[in-house]
């Protein structure tokens, strides 16, 4: 409340979007909470990104104030006068009660809630499209509220539940659980970045027993040689998604963690996140319900689940095609993009863009997914993102990035260059002008020089599948 009034003092209006740079802090509680008290939209910006894409969404957004972490003053100070619509910043230092933020919070008297109604919107979670373009995901009241009754149902939260935010608040998958944690009333503790012996440490000191990690987080704490020295008998629940899960990883994890208790949950940030729930029970690895582990789960409370062919026709059980999604976590659209918005969502489906098929018990398995999303470490980069950036050099005459496999990170970013004709080109060069424009994540880990030209289908598009084979048998 103290934080809505100082953002009501400055002249927030109702609807206006605010806007948030930082690691994980008790902060972005007040953040998420504040800015909606006060009539406002949270706009959570990822820390990873390169500073062009913070200052295309904070433009895209109208993001009129900005809640940063001093760490990132510099980088925000070095951009401000590229910003069209940003008033001002207010810095904290989390943890420092003499940071202006504070002192603006100590001022000022807390205000009455502003009353948001349920299809009001609360949040816009800005996601890697394959465009390349960040996408500014637009949730309501509605949405994050029934995700986050879904989550304490299906993670059986309560006030003895001590939970870790160990993933990062400014994506929607631990951003969202700032509400369901808050709603569900239980202890929080927050990592402000991913260490595994941080991690592990803090299950050990806070007496942890639930939280949520990505695939390639559990590949770490499996693989971390000093695991058997932390006391973890308080730890009851890992929750797992954002990315496939290799079966060896969860397997190793289930023999190393036997207390442990796996569940997870498949979704994006246009479903609130979550659309599908594994729960703890299929988590075995031998018995009638072992070959559960390949699916995802079967639909959360209130959402419908079916598999359509191309025409939207929903097909039989065991076929393959579109996995659509319809229930009141369905996003509102795209933030002032109409039009991908008309394609994402069509009769109140939302088209995910992922391949999968259902069982007759309603089961869903994702086969692959349809959209070039390489999903690296549990963070989505758009191929087409770091195209673009590669076809800024002269010298190429055409590129493909996809993923290829990484025993830590699940894909790695890979990238085929065909040099233009009498020019010179190096893996070097490529990957070293990547890094000069793109977030690290979203840069080559390799790159293959080839002389001959790219195989095209037969409407001209690169053939990626092609390309993608030699890597990955398995999948044809």
């Amino acid at each position: 409340a103290a934080l809505a009034g100082v953002l009501r003092a400055w002249g927030l209006q109702s609807g206006e979007r605010v806007a948030m740079l930082s690691h994980n802090c008790a902060e972005y509680f007040e953040f998420s909470y504040g800015v909606p008290w006060a009539g406002g939209v949270i706009v959570p910006l990822n820390n990873r990104l390169s500073t062009t894409d913070l200052v295309y969404i904070l433009n895209h957004s109208g993001a009129r104030f900005l809640v940063a972490d001093e760490d990132f003053r510099a980088q925000v100070e070095g951009f401000t006068e590229q910003l069209a619509t940003l008033e001002r910043v207010l810095y904290f230092r989390p943890g420092n009660p003499h940071s202006e933020y504070e002192r603006l919070l100590d001022a000022t008297s807390p205000i009455p809630d502003q009353l948001r109604g349920y299809e009001d919107l609360a949040g816009i979670f800005y996601t890697s499209g394959t465009t390349g373009r960040p996408k500014g995901v637009m949730l309501s009241h509605r949405n994050l509220l029934w995700n986050a009754m879904s989550g304490i149902i299906n993670y059986q939260l309560d006030e003895r539940t001590v939970y870790l935010h160990a993933t990062p608040l400014f994506h929607a998958a631990g951003g969202s659980r700032v509400f369901t944690m808050v709603a569900a009333g239980v202890t929080n503790v927050i990592l402000p970045r991913f260490d595994i012996r941080e991690l592990l440490r803090a299950v050990e000191r806070h007496h942890v027993t639930s939280m949520l990690l990505v695939p390639t987080m559990i590949g770490r704490l499996v693989g971390e040689p000093t695991l058997a020295e932390y006391d973890l008998r308080s730890l009851r629940t890992i929750a797992y998604g954002a990315s496939p899960m290799p079966q060896a990883v969860l397997a190793e994890a289930l023999r190393k963690l036997p207390g442990v208790g796996f569940c997870q949950a498949y979704g994006m940030t246009e479903l609130s996140p979550a659309a599908t729930f594994l729960e703890r029970r299929y988590h075995v690895l031998e018995g009638p319900d072992a070959g559960r582990l390949r699916s995802c789960g079967r639909a959360v409370w209130g959402a419908e689940v079916r598999i359509a062919d191309e025409q939207g026709a929903t097909l039989a059980d065991g076929e393959v095609g579109e996995i659509l999604v319809r229930g009141p976590m369905v996003m509102q659209g795209y933030w002032r993009d109409p039009d991908a918005t008309a394609g994402a969502v069509r009769d109140g489906w939302m088209h995910t863009g992922d391949a999968g098929y259902r069982d007759a018990e309603g089961f869903v398995y994702l086969v692959d997914r349809i959209k070039d999303i390489i999903i690296t470490g549990g963070v989505n980069v758009a191929s087409a993102a770091v195209e673009d950036c590669i076809h800024e050099l002269q010298q190429v005459a055409e590129c493909a990035v996809f993923g290829i496999p990484h025993p830590d990170w699940v894909e790695a970013v890979h990238a085929v260059v065909v040099p233009r004709a009498g020019s010179l080109l190096s893996p070097e060069v490529v990957i070293a002008h990547c890094r000069e424009r793109l977030a690290g994540y979203q840069c080559p880990r390799s790159v293959e020089i080839r002389s001959e030209p790219l195989p095209l289908s037969g409407t001209g598009k690169i053939m990626k599948n092609a390309l993608r084979r030699p890597y990955w048998p398995a999948q044809g």
